[in-house]
C-alpha cells in the first residue's frame, strides 16, 4: 500500500513537468500584432466616414469599437468610406395564421479604403451579414425583434469588414 502510493504521486509528478513543459514550447500571438499589419499603420490608424442611416451607425459605431477599441487617434492613416444597405424580408407564412411568423433581415455594406496621405482608394469590397428573427401577434414586440436582428446583423458585417480591412492592411 505504502508502495502504490509513493509510485501513484512520483507519476503525479513526473506527468505534472511533463504537461508544464509541452505547455511552455506553445506560443500564444495576437492576430493583429506585429505580424506585418503594424507597416501599413495598424488598424488603430484607420477611421470610419459617417453614414446615413440607423443601421449604417450600428455598422460604424461596431467597426469603430473593433479597430481601436472606441478610442480616438489623431494620427489616422486610412479611412473607411461604408456604403450600407439593409432590407428585411418576411417569411415563413402560415396558411392558419394571418401574419407572418418570422424574418430575416439582411444588411450589406460597401467599403472603400482610402490611403489619406495620398487620397486614393487602395482597397475594396463588398460584405454581408443575415440575421433571423420570429415574429408574433404584438406590433411592439416584432419591432423589437426587427431592431435586435438588424444589430446582429450589424454588429457581424463589422466583424467581416474589419478582418476584410486587416487584410487588405497586410498586403499593402
Amino acid at each position: 500500500m505504502w508502495l502504490l502510493n509513493k509510485i501513484i504521486k512520483s507519476s503525479r509528478m513526473v506527468i505534472s513537468i511533463l504537461t508544464v513543459s509541452v505547455l511552455s514550447a506553445c506560443q500564444f500571438q495576437p492576430l493583429h500584432g506585429d505580424n506585418g499589419i503594424s507597416k501599413a499603420g495598424g488598424l488603430e490608424q484607420v477611421g470610419v466616414a459617417s453614414v446615413d442611416s440607423r443601421v449604417g451607425q450600428q455598422v460604424r459605431n461596431n467597426l469603430l469599437f473593433l479597430l481601436n477599441g472606441g478610442r480616438a487617434t489623431d494620427q489616422k492613416t486610412h479611412e473607411a468610406k461604408l456604403r450600407v444597405t439593409f432590407r428585411n424580408v418576411l417569411s415563413a407564412s402560415l396558411p392558419s395564421v394571418e401574419d407572418s411568423t418570422g424574418g430575416t433581415v439582411t444588411v450589406e455594406v460597401s467599403y472603400e479604403l482610402i490611403d489619406l496621405k495620398t487620397a486614393e482608394t487602395v482597397a475594396t469590397g463588398k460584405r454581408n451579414a443575415i440575421a433571423s428573427y420570429d415574429r408574433t401577434g404584438q406590433v411592439l414586440a416584432n419591432n423589437r425583434a426587427t431592431r435586435d436582428a438588424e444589430n446582429r446583423a450589424a454588429k457581424e458585417a463589422a466583424e467581416a469588414i474589419r478582418l476584410a480591412i486587416a487584410s487588405d492592411l497586410s498586403r499593402l
